[in-house]
Protein backbone atom coordinates (compact mmCIF):
# COMPACT_ATOMS: atom_id res chain seq x y z
CA UNK A 1 0.00 0.00 0.00
CA UNK A 2 1.39 3.43 -0.96
CA UNK A 3 2.55 5.78 1.80
CA UNK A 4 -0.04 8.50 2.40
CA UNK A 5 0.25 10.99 5.26
CA UNK A 6 -3.48 11.67 5.02
CA UNK A 7 -4.40 8.03 5.46
CA UNK A 8 -2.05 5.54 7.14
CA UNK A 9 -2.23 2.78 9.70
CA UNK A 10 -0.70 3.94 13.01
CA UNK A 11 2.46 2.04 13.85
CA UNK A 12 3.49 0.39 17.09
CA UNK A 13 6.75 1.49 18.66
CA UNK A 14 9.25 -1.29 19.28
CA UNK A 15 12.77 -1.47 20.68
CA UNK A 16 15.53 -2.63 18.28
CA UNK A 17 16.53 -6.30 18.27
CA UNK A 18 20.08 -7.46 18.86
CA UNK A 19 23.40 -5.69 19.31
CA UNK A 20 24.01 -4.78 15.66
CA UNK A 21 20.59 -3.24 15.17
CA UNK A 22 21.01 -1.29 18.41
CA UNK A 23 24.20 0.16 16.93
CA UNK A 24 22.26 1.19 13.82
CA UNK A 25 19.82 3.19 15.94
CA UNK A 26 22.43 4.97 18.10
CA UNK A 27 22.44 8.01 15.83
CA UNK A 28 20.05 10.94 15.56
CA UNK A 29 16.58 9.79 14.52
CA UNK A 30 14.77 12.15 12.14
CA UNK A 31 11.00 12.13 12.73
CA UNK A 32 8.33 11.68 10.10
CA UNK A 33 6.94 14.99 8.85
CA UNK A 34 4.50 16.46 6.39
CA UNK A 35 7.20 17.33 3.89
CA UNK A 36 7.60 20.88 2.62
CA UNK A 37 9.16 22.23 -0.61
CA UNK A 38 12.75 22.18 0.69
CA UNK A 39 15.26 20.34 -1.50
CA UNK A 40 18.76 18.97 -0.93
CA UNK A 41 20.85 21.24 -3.13
CA UNK A 42 23.84 18.90 -3.08
CA UNK A 43 21.67 16.37 -4.91
CA UNK A 44 20.14 18.94 -7.28
CA UNK A 45 23.59 20.18 -8.32
CA UNK A 46 24.70 16.76 -9.56
CA UNK A 47 22.46 16.90 -12.65
CA UNK A 48 22.51 19.79 -15.15
CA UNK A 49 20.06 20.73 -17.94
CA UNK A 50 22.66 19.91 -20.59
CA UNK A 51 23.05 16.42 -19.14
CA UNK A 52 19.27 15.88 -19.13
CA UNK A 53 19.07 16.99 -22.78
CA UNK A 54 21.78 14.46 -23.64
CA UNK A 55 19.83 11.75 -21.81
CA UNK A 56 16.64 12.70 -23.68
CA UNK A 57 18.38 12.62 -27.07
CA UNK A 58 19.80 9.16 -26.36
CA UNK A 59 16.47 7.87 -24.97
CA UNK A 60 18.20 6.73 -21.79
CA UNK A 61 16.33 6.20 -18.54
CA UNK A 62 17.06 8.10 -15.34
CA UNK A 63 17.60 6.58 -11.93
CA UNK A 64 14.59 8.46 -10.55
CA UNK A 65 11.11 8.65 -12.06
CA UNK A 66 7.41 8.75 -11.14
CA UNK A 67 7.48 5.10 -10.05
CA UNK A 68 10.71 4.50 -8.20
CA UNK A 69 14.06 5.77 -7.04
CA UNK A 70 16.70 3.21 -7.97
CA UNK A 71 20.15 3.31 -6.43
CA UNK A 72 22.93 1.36 -8.09
CA UNK A 73 26.68 1.03 -7.63
CA UNK A 74 29.51 -0.30 -9.75
CA UNK A 75 30.28 -3.99 -9.48
CA UNK A 76 33.70 -5.10 -8.30
CA UNK A 77 34.99 -5.66 -11.85
CA UNK A 78 33.59 -2.31 -12.95
CA UNK A 79 35.40 -0.56 -10.12
CA UNK A 80 38.65 -2.32 -11.05
CA UNK A 81 38.19 -1.29 -14.71
CA UNK A 82 37.61 2.32 -13.65
CA UNK A 83 40.79 2.19 -11.58
CA UNK A 84 42.80 0.84 -14.54
CA UNK A 85 41.31 3.48 -16.81
CA UNK A 86 42.20 6.30 -14.43
CA UNK A 87 45.77 5.02 -13.95
CA UNK A 88 46.22 4.62 -17.72
CA UNK A 89 45.14 8.20 -18.34
CA UNK A 90 47.48 9.55 -15.66
CA UNK A 91 50.42 7.52 -16.98
CA UNK A 92 49.82 8.55 -20.61
CA UNK A 93 49.37 12.24 -19.84
CA UNK A 94 51.88 12.90 -17.06
CA UNK A 95 54.47 10.15 -16.67
CA UNK A 96 55.29 8.66 -20.08
CA UNK A 97 56.16 11.96 -21.82
CA UNK A 98 59.05 12.44 -19.37
CA UNK A 99 61.19 9.36 -20.27
CA UNK A 100 60.49 9.84 -24.00
CA UNK A 101 61.63 13.45 -23.69
CA UNK A 102 64.90 12.43 -22.03
CA UNK A 103 65.51 9.74 -24.65
CA UNK A 104 65.19 12.30 -27.45
CA UNK A 105 67.41 14.82 -25.65
CA UNK A 106 70.08 12.20 -24.98
CA UNK A 107 70.11 11.08 -28.60
CA UNK A 108 70.33 14.63 -29.92
CA UNK A 109 72.74 16.17 -27.43
CA UNK A 110 74.40 13.16 -25.82
CA UNK A 111 77.84 11.60 -26.44
CA UNK A 112 79.24 11.46 -29.99
CA UNK A 113 79.10 7.65 -30.01
CA UNK A 114 75.64 7.61 -31.57
CA UNK A 115 75.51 3.83 -32.17
CA UNK A 116 76.23 3.02 -28.55
CA UNK A 117 73.73 5.59 -27.27
CA UNK A 118 71.08 4.39 -29.67
CA UNK A 119 71.47 0.77 -28.56
CA UNK A 120 71.18 1.74 -24.88
CA UNK A 121 68.23 4.07 -25.29
CA UNK A 122 66.44 1.82 -27.78
CA UNK A 123 66.36 -0.91 -25.14
CA UNK A 124 64.83 1.52 -22.62
CA UNK A 125 62.41 2.78 -25.28
CA UNK A 126 61.36 -0.79 -26.07
CA UNK A 127 60.77 -1.67 -22.40
CA UNK A 128 58.75 1.50 -21.69
CA UNK A 129 56.64 1.06 -24.80
CA UNK A 130 55.98 -2.64 -24.25
CA UNK A 131 55.32 -2.49 -20.50
CA UNK A 132 53.56 0.85 -20.15
CA UNK A 133 52.62 2.73 -23.32
CA UNK A 134 51.05 -0.13 -25.26
CA UNK A 135 48.91 -1.50 -22.35
CA UNK A 136 47.71 2.01 -21.48
CA UNK A 137 46.80 2.74 -25.09
CA UNK A 138 44.92 -0.56 -25.35
CA UNK A 139 42.90 0.20 -22.19
CA UNK A 140 42.13 3.74 -23.33
CA UNK A 141 41.21 2.56 -26.84
CA UNK A 142 38.91 -0.08 -25.37
CA UNK A 143 37.20 2.62 -23.28
CA UNK A 144 36.64 4.80 -26.35
CA UNK A 145 35.07 1.89 -28.25
CA UNK A 146 32.73 1.17 -25.33
CA UNK A 147 31.75 4.86 -25.23
CA UNK A 148 30.82 4.64 -28.92
CA UNK A 149 28.33 1.89 -28.16
CA UNK A 150 30.34 -1.33 -28.57
CA UNK A 151 29.12 -2.66 -25.21
CA UNK A 152 29.75 -6.28 -26.16
CA UNK A 153 33.45 -5.55 -25.65
CA UNK A 154 32.85 -5.00 -21.94
CA UNK A 155 30.40 -7.62 -20.59
CA UNK A 156 31.99 -7.20 -17.15
CA UNK A 157 30.83 -3.58 -16.86
CA UNK A 158 27.74 -4.22 -14.81
CA UNK A 159 26.09 -2.26 -12.04
CA UNK A 160 24.70 -3.80 -8.89
CA UNK A 161 21.47 -2.76 -7.25
CA UNK A 162 21.71 -1.14 -3.84
CA UNK A 163 18.13 -0.21 -2.99
CA UNK A 164 14.82 0.91 -4.45
CA UNK A 165 12.11 3.24 -3.11
CA UNK A 166 8.78 2.74 -4.86
CA UNK A 167 6.34 5.67 -4.74
CA UNK A 168 3.44 3.72 -6.20
CA UNK A 169 3.59 0.75 -3.82
CA UNK A 170 5.18 2.49 -0.83
CA UNK A 171 7.80 -0.27 -0.54
CA UNK A 172 11.48 0.03 0.33
CA UNK A 173 13.75 -2.73 -1.00
CA UNK A 174 17.38 -3.43 -0.14
CA UNK A 175 19.40 -5.74 -2.40
CA UNK A 176 22.34 -8.03 -1.75
CA UNK A 177 24.89 -9.78 -3.97
CA UNK A 178 23.60 -10.93 -7.32
CA UNK A 179 20.86 -8.27 -7.27
CA UNK A 180 18.81 -10.52 -5.00
CA UNK A 181 16.38 -8.97 -2.55
CA UNK A 182 17.70 -8.79 1.00
CA UNK A 183 14.43 -7.40 2.36
CA UNK A 184 11.44 -5.32 1.33
CA UNK A 185 9.02 -3.52 3.68
CA UNK A 186 6.62 -0.56 3.69
CA UNK A 187 8.25 2.85 3.92
CA UNK A 188 6.39 3.75 7.12
CA UNK A 189 8.06 0.85 8.95
CA UNK A 190 11.52 2.44 8.70
CA UNK A 191 13.20 4.91 11.01
CA UNK A 192 15.50 7.48 9.41
CA UNK A 193 18.75 7.56 11.40
CA UNK A 194 21.74 9.87 10.91
CA UNK A 195 24.96 8.14 11.95
CA UNK A 196 28.25 9.99 12.38
CA UNK A 197 31.86 8.88 12.73
CA UNK A 198 35.19 10.78 12.68
CA UNK A 199 37.35 10.49 9.58
CA UNK A 200 41.15 9.97 9.81
CA UNK A 201 41.48 13.74 9.28
CA UNK A 202 39.27 14.45 12.28
CA UNK A 203 36.17 15.52 10.33
CA UNK A 204 32.77 13.97 10.87
CA UNK A 205 31.45 11.67 8.17
CA UNK A 206 27.72 11.06 8.05
CA UNK A 207 25.59 8.17 6.94
CA UNK A 208 21.82 8.57 6.64
CA UNK A 209 20.04 5.23 6.75
CA UNK A 210 16.56 3.81 6.79
CA UNK A 211 16.54 1.21 9.58
CA UNK A 212 13.67 -1.24 9.81
CA UNK A 213 11.85 -0.84 13.07
CA UNK A 214 10.51 -4.36 13.57
CA UNK A 215 13.05 -6.81 12.14
CA UNK A 216 16.55 -7.57 13.52
CA UNK A 217 18.48 -6.64 10.38
CA UNK A 218 22.13 -5.73 10.83
CA UNK A 219 22.12 -3.36 7.84
CA UNK A 220 20.08 -0.35 6.79
CA UNK A 221 19.18 1.37 3.52
CA UNK A 222 22.00 3.90 2.84
CA UNK A 223 20.04 6.82 1.35
CA UNK A 224 22.89 9.24 2.10
CA UNK A 225 24.68 7.87 -0.97
CA UNK A 226 22.53 10.36 -2.90
CA UNK A 227 24.56 13.29 -1.51
CA UNK A 228 27.72 11.83 0.05
CA UNK A 229 29.11 11.74 3.58
CA UNK A 230 30.54 15.24 4.09
CA UNK A 231 27.51 17.53 4.03
CA UNK A 232 26.11 19.60 6.88
CA UNK A 233 23.47 17.99 9.11
CA UNK A 234 20.77 20.28 7.72
CA UNK A 235 21.42 18.90 4.24
CA UNK A 236 20.61 15.37 5.44
CA UNK A 237 17.41 16.75 6.99
CA UNK A 238 16.52 18.23 3.61
CA UNK A 239 17.27 14.92 1.92
CA UNK A 240 14.96 13.12 4.35
CA UNK A 241 12.32 15.77 3.65
CA UNK A 242 12.63 15.10 -0.10
CA UNK A 243 12.44 11.33 0.35
CA UNK A 244 9.25 11.71 2.40
CA UNK A 245 7.80 14.11 -0.18
CA UNK A 246 8.54 11.62 -2.93
CA UNK A 247 7.03 8.64 -1.10
CA UNK A 248 3.91 10.52 0.08
CA UNK A 249 1.26 10.04 -2.63
CA UNK A 250 -0.89 12.78 -1.06
CA UNK A 251 1.70 15.32 -2.21
CA UNK A 252 3.34 16.17 -5.53
CA UNK A 253 6.87 14.90 -6.08
CA UNK A 254 9.84 17.12 -5.18
CA UNK A 255 10.43 19.87 -7.75
CA UNK A 256 13.77 18.67 -9.13
CA UNK A 257 15.37 18.70 -12.56
CA UNK A 258 15.91 14.93 -12.47
CA UNK A 259 12.17 14.39 -11.83
CA UNK A 260 10.78 17.05 -14.14
CA UNK A 261 10.00 14.79 -17.09
CA UNK A 262 8.25 12.33 -14.75
CA UNK A 263 5.96 14.95 -13.19
CA UNK A 264 3.35 14.67 -15.96
CA UNK A 265 3.18 10.89 -15.45
CA UNK A 266 2.29 11.07 -11.76
CA UNK A 267 -1.44 11.91 -11.27
CA UNK A 268 -1.06 13.91 -8.04
CA UNK A 269 1.92 15.86 -9.35
CA UNK A 270 0.34 16.49 -12.74
CA UNK A 271 -2.83 17.83 -11.10
CA UNK A 272 -0.76 20.11 -8.87
CA UNK A 273 1.24 21.46 -11.81
CA UNK A 274 -1.90 22.11 -13.83
CA UNK A 275 -3.49 23.95 -10.92
CA UNK A 276 -0.42 26.12 -10.27
CA UNK A 277 0.39 26.66 -13.95
CA UNK A 278 3.93 25.30 -13.61
CA UNK A 279 5.96 25.34 -16.82
CA UNK A 280 6.52 21.62 -17.66
CA UNK A 281 10.03 22.45 -18.91
CA UNK A 282 10.95 24.98 -16.24
CA UNK A 283 14.25 23.32 -15.36
CA UNK A 284 15.10 21.61 -18.64
CA UNK A 285 14.98 24.77 -20.79
CA UNK A 286 17.50 26.57 -18.57
CA UNK A 287 21.13 26.95 -19.52
CA UNK A 288 23.61 25.39 -17.12
CA UNK A 289 24.66 28.85 -15.89
CA UNK A 290 21.08 29.92 -15.26
CA UNK A 291 20.42 26.65 -13.48
CA UNK A 292 23.40 27.20 -11.21
CA UNK A 293 22.26 30.75 -10.39
CA UNK A 294 18.71 29.56 -9.67
CA UNK A 295 20.00 26.94 -7.23
CA UNK A 296 22.10 29.63 -5.55
CA UNK A 297 18.96 31.74 -5.10
CA UNK A 298 17.13 28.75 -3.62
CA UNK A 299 20.05 28.20 -1.24
CA UNK A 300 19.68 31.76 0.05
CA UNK A 301 15.96 31.31 0.61
CA UNK A 302 16.43 27.98 2.39
CA UNK A 303 18.78 29.56 4.94
CA UNK A 304 15.74 31.08 6.64
CA UNK A 305 13.23 28.28 5.99
CA UNK A 306 12.77 25.04 7.97
CA UNK A 307 14.55 21.99 6.58
CA UNK A 308 11.46 19.83 7.01
CA UNK A 309 7.72 20.23 7.38
CA UNK A 310 5.68 19.87 10.59
CA UNK A 311 6.19 16.65 12.54
CA UNK A 312 3.52 13.98 12.31
CA UNK A 313 2.93 11.15 14.75
CA UNK A 314 2.89 7.84 12.90
CA UNK A 315 2.55 5.77 16.08
CA UNK A 316 -0.62 4.58 17.77
CA UNK A 317 -1.39 6.17 21.13
CA UNK A 318 -0.32 3.87 23.93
Amino acid sequence: MAYNTENFTPQSSKLPHGFLQQLLTKGKVFPFTKANDTIALSLAEEVTPSYIKEIESDNKSLYWNEERLNSEALSGWSQFYTFLLTMSKVILMFFLPIPYFFIMVSLLFGPMDFDSSWRSWSTIFYVITLCFTLPCLLIWGHYKLVCKGYYFLAPFLKSKRVYSLNRQTGMVTLYKRGNKVRFTHPFIEFDCVLMSAPSPQGHLNYNLMLVHRYQPYSVGVPISNLIGTNERVVEYQRLWNMIQRYMDVSQPMPDLLVLEEARAKDPVTAAHDQQTGRDPRYWRDMSDDTYKKTLAEIAEKQKTSPATGPKINIFADS
